[in-house]
């Protein structure tokens, strides 16, 4: 059967828990959409979320991540993780919510950008960490992703949870995650599976993430973006790409932290917290 890599999907999405006292929205509250890194899933947000007072928060799972499955063989465009977010866009505009902000990370940052661009209007503004998004090559060049192969090679199954997580915080890069990250990160992104758990974003399916991102359009999206963004960068690799990346979009403005490395949301949840808290107040 040929899969439909368009396919509509309704990602699972998480309410996370913020500063904000009971269930129901308070006047004026900030209505967020967050996108999560390849590999991870939206409630490695909570968190940051946790910092964000007055933010009413909602974290999505892209497809074949955390509780958002998808059908063996799936190829992953890209485009698709955009259709993800306006699918949580819709389901929250139909249940009241007003205007949007995104906030995202890596693969996330892109999905939200490929959201905004094929339906401009969605979000008010976004805040992106390090979005995945490259120029396309020089004349003759031959891209490749080297996180490929190794992601290939990632153990997909543990006894149980408590080995995982101790697994992972024996060795980069998630030693040097925060333990509260760690531990959402682990607790979410297993499923028990007989005798053992099992990650749910497998492998395989992680992997052609990174090969499809190769063939992605998140660099020309940038330019349909009309809304301010905030782009944020940790340590810069290679040197120049972020001005190029802030350059693409018609309307925003770099945020470095020199001090942070790529996974900075998912080992500094304060310091992200504190970045976005400003970015919002600007908004007001």
């Amino acid at each position: 059967m040929k899969i439909d890599p368009r396919a509509k999907v309704l990602p699972a999405v998480h309410r996370l828990r913020s500063a904000v006292a009971g269930t129901d929205r308070a006047q004026g509250e900030v209505t967020a959409v967050l996108a999560h890194a390849t590999g991870f899933h939206g409630r490695v947000w909570e968190p940051t979320a946790r910092r964000l007072p007055g933010v009413d928060c909602h974290a999505l799972d892209l497809r074949g991540h955390g509780d958002t499955p998808v059908p063996e063989g799936y190829d992953f465009p890209w485009a698709a993780f955009g259709d993800d977010v306006l699918a949580v866009a819709d389901d929250l505009a139909a249940r009241g919510h007003g205007r949007l902000v995104g906030i995202g990370h890596s693969c996330g940052g892109a999905a939200l950008v490929l959201a905004e661009a094929a339906r401009p209007g969605t979000f008010d503004s976004l805040w992106l960490y390090e979005p995945a998004a490259f120029p396309p090559p020089a004349a003759g060049e031959v891209q490749s992703n080297p996180l490929v192969e190794p992601t290939k090679r990632r153990r997909p199954a543990f006894a149980d949870r408590a080995e995982a997580a101790r697994n992972y915080a024996s060795k980069p890069p998630m030693d040097a995650f925060d333990p509260e990250v760690l531990a959402a990160y682990v607790e979410h992104g297993f499923v028990a599976e007989g005798d053992h758990v099992r990650l749910k974003c497998r492998p395989l399916n992680e992997a052609q993430v990174y090969v499809s991102s190769l063939v992605a359009e998140v660099y020309a999206a940038m330019a349909e973006v009309r809304c301010p963004v905030v782009l944020v960068q940790g340590v810069e690799s290679p040197s120049g790409r972020f001005d190029r990346l802030a350059e693409q979009f018609p309307d925003a403005r770099l945020e470095s932290h020199p001090d942070l490395g790529h996974f900075g949301p998912l080992t500094h949840p304060e310091r992200i917290a504190a970045s976005i808290r400003s970015w919002l107040a600007d908004r007001t």
